[in-house]
């Protein structure tokens, strides 16, 4: 064949074959059979100008209806099996009504019962969903027992019962078929989006605020509530969450404007410093997962965008840390309450508050005084008595005996947990002479040996509180060298509270500028 011709028959093929091929614009939706959730009407339902309220651990009850359609939109009266429930996002309680089985409903005939569902735990845009699991439900002790638990292979797919057969959504399963797996939502129910402290486990009545610490949202990905609106018709920011704190792992941010009793800041952990994040930075929008980390709630994974910080317009707005007081520290339900938070202990110039590295602090193994009793010394607070690294923790132990009476010593660090975590402690004396003691970590700042200043005096520890429930815990983070104040006649860093904005801020704690590089990308 002469080339020409050879072109002109593949031009032909290529033609021919796009031409059968090609549609004339966009696909189609295939239509198929289908579940629709339809809300009662009459239910407050929220709207994205008027959410509802969040309910922690409250459910809210929503009337529902259930309908099997065929893809032509007609309902499918031969659709007689249940369908499951669920929330997306929160947690649905046990069904209330007819044909109710747990979280799943019967239709019949392709429609169900009006069913109360009950939605706990929910945030944002919320949607009740459908799914046609092909499951049946029945007593998992019935005699003969359910067809995914009977030991056969009812559908003689070669699979025999759950979890081996696909078909079988649960041991109780009263049919190896699996269903269509059609699923529907209902219409958007529109709830507030979760703040840093309804994160952190508080809930609020009509009695007051409380809270224990834990999440009521584990394992979940969240949306906060950082106050910020994309809406020409409001003020950017109608509350306040910022940065303030960097760390090698994350970051921690503060809702300032949540008066609600505690429980307003949290960590954020990232693998690795958050790129570009400076601390007075606003966080526009923040996400993540929730989870408990040792009794420690924290973000993984996070998300966020940023209002970066512009001296020129705006305060740093980082709050100054809550002063710690011997009758704080005792109340670890409030040091709880201030997890996540800027704290600080200090020396005032009246006397009134002093803080100093505690002075029995020292390698030696303690020694034993009256009665057989631990008495650690100055230079001898080491309870790893065996020397293997750890610290055995069980009743009758002496090297149990010995930590608990260094923890109960107000003046005492105990060495091997310094040796191992550089963690010290912090002795604080109030104007009545009431002595506590809270663990500090100084590793943030290369130029600060708490061995050296063992028994001295210090102006101001401050950092963020950590929580660790292995040994019931709270440690004050320095952020950086900043946060400790060694000269008694020098004055912890003050926060931003310029009237004109004309002025330069003046020196903030661990408040570090971008580099060039940041500020001029390539």
């Amino acid at each position: 064949m002469k080339p020409q011709a050879a072109l002109l028959w593949l031009l032909v093929v290529v033609v021919a074959t796009f031409s059968g091929s090609c549609s004339s614009g966009f696909g189609g939706v295939r239509a198929s059979h289908r579940l629709v959730v339809e809300i009662d009407p009459a239910v407050n339902a929220g709207s994205l100008e008027a959410p509802l309220d969040l309910a922690v651990d409250t459910p809210i009850p929503f009337r529902v209806t259930i309908r099997a359609l065929l893809p032509d939109g007609t309902q499918d009266a031969s659709f007689n099996r249940f369908v499951r429930i669920s929330s997306k996002p929160g947690a649905v309680e046990p069904l209330v009504g007819p044909g109710t089985d747990g979280r799943n409903v019967a239709l019949t005939g392709g429609e169900s019962a009006t069913v109360e569902v009950r939605i706990a735990n929910a945030y944002g845009r919320t949607f009740i969903v459908a799914d046609d699991l092909g499951y049946i439900p029945a007593d998992p002790l019935r005699d003969p027992p359910p067809a995914c638990s009977n030991g056969i292979d009812d559908d003689g797919d070669g699979k025999v019962d759950y979890p081996a057969d696909e078909g079988c959504a649960f041991a109780n399963d009263d049919a190896e078929e699996g269903g269509s797996y059609a699923e529907g939502a209902s219409r958007p129910i529109f709830f507030k989006l979760p703040r840093i402290a309804d994160v952190r486990g508080l809930r609020c009545d009509a009695k007051g605020c409380s809270g224990n610490g834990r999440t009521p949202y584990p394992k979940e990905q969240i949306l906060l509530d950082t106050g910020y609106r994309d809406d020409p018709n409001l003020p950017p920011f109608v509350h306040n969450t910022v940065v303030v704190r960097i760390s090698s792992d994350g970051f921690y941010a503060t809702d300032l404007d949540d008066k609600r009793g505690g429980f307003n800041s949290i960590f954020a952990f990232n693998f690795n410093a958050p790129p570009r994040m400076r601390v007075c930075d606003r966080l526009k929008t923040y996400g993540g997962t929730a989870n408990e980390f040792f009794g420690f709630t924290q973000m993984s994974y996070p998300t966020w965008t940023l209002e970066e910080w512009d001296p020129s317009r705006r305060l740093c707005m980082v709050p100054e840390p809550e002063l710690l007081s011997p009758g704080v520290i005792i109340d670890t339900s409030n040091l709880l309450r201030l997890s996540g938070n800027l704290v600080r202990v200090q020396t005032l110039p009246d006397r009134s508050s002093i803080a100093k590295v505690t002075p029995k602090f020292g390698p030696g193994d303690a020694p034993r005084g009256a009665g057989g009793l631990f008495a650690p010394t100055e230079d001898a607070t080491n309870c790893d008595l065996d020397k293997n690294g750890r610290i055995e923790f069980v009743a009758g132990n002496p090297e149990n005996d010995c930590a608990q009476a260094c923890s109960n010593d107000p003046e005492c660090t105990e060495w091997s947990n310094y040796a191992a975590r550089s963690t010290f402690r912090i002795t604080v004396t109030d104007s009545n002479g009431q002595s506590k003691a809270i663990q500090a970590d100084a590793t943030a700042s290369a130029s600060f040996d708490p061995v050296a200043m063992k028994g001295k005096e210090i102006r101001a520890f401050s950092g963020t509180l950590h929580y660790f429930s292995g040994g019931s815990q709270f440690t004050i983070e320095a952020r950086c060298k900043d946060d400790i104040i060694i000269d008694l006649a020098s004055a912890p860093f003050p926060s931003d509270t310029r009237t004109d904005l004309k002025q330069p801020p003046p020196p903030l704690a661990c408040v570090f500028p971008r580099t060039f590089l940041e500020n001029n990308p390539q």
